[in-house]
């Protein structure tokens, strides 16, 4: 019973330091400023969009006016994970969305959502806003010699989206509060 309190405690201590500095390729930083997304898309709920070409997954992500960026990537889109984007909560499938940060640059929106595992893993995924106001992922990727994640190595990366749809927007009228985001009490996450 000692030696699994005393690797409980070594596996704490990995995990806690880990979480403490930021991954390689973190390159936004938040500033908890208001980015004017606002006026070109509907922030008021969240986005659905297949996640690529062949691919029987979608990803749901909501943005908020603060730079704020929240996504979950799923076979479906279940009741429960609708009311965790709504809500917040702590079951696991609450816990299952990824967090990050976005950039307006023009008509694209770039984000940034971090895996916590290991060293951290950052991926990166580019939106382009269409003139009717909808929004189209055009890259989803990771820079894999920034992670010992092994698993990521086999991240179905893209560059350049060549099966990109328009998402589809749902409206709530109650959002999970962006204070849920766990990277908010860490001194590398904000601006210098």
């Amino acid at each position: 019973m000692k030696k699994v309190h005393i690797i409980f405690i070594l596996l704490s201590i990995v995990l806690l330091y880990a979480c403490s500095s930021a991954p390689k390729n973190f390159s936004y930083f938040y500033k908890n400023k208001n980015t004017g997304l606002n006026k070109k898309l509907n922030l008021n709920g969240y986005y659905v969009s297949e996640h690529g070409c062949d691919s029987s997954f979608f990803s749901m992500y909501m943005f908020y006016d603060n730079g704020l960026f929240s996504i979950a990537t799923t076979s479906h889109i279940s009741t429960e994970m609708i009311r965790c984007f709504e809500r917040g909560g702590t079951s696991n499938v609450c816990k299952y969305p990824l967090w990050g940060i976005y950039e307006v640059i023009g008509d694209t929106v770039r984000t940034q959502v971090i895996r916590p595992e290991g060293n951290g893993c950052v991926i990166f995924r580019d939106y382009i806003i269409l003139p009717n106001k909808r929004l189209v992922n055009v890259s989803d990727y990771v820079e894999p010699q920034y992670t010992n994640l092994g698993y990521m190595s086999n991240y179905p990366s893209f560059s350049n989206n060549q099966c990109h749809k328009a998402a589809d927007f749902y409206p709530m009228e109650q959002k999970r509060d962006s204070t849920a985001c766990p990277f908010l009490n860490k001194k590398w996450f904000w601006t210098n």
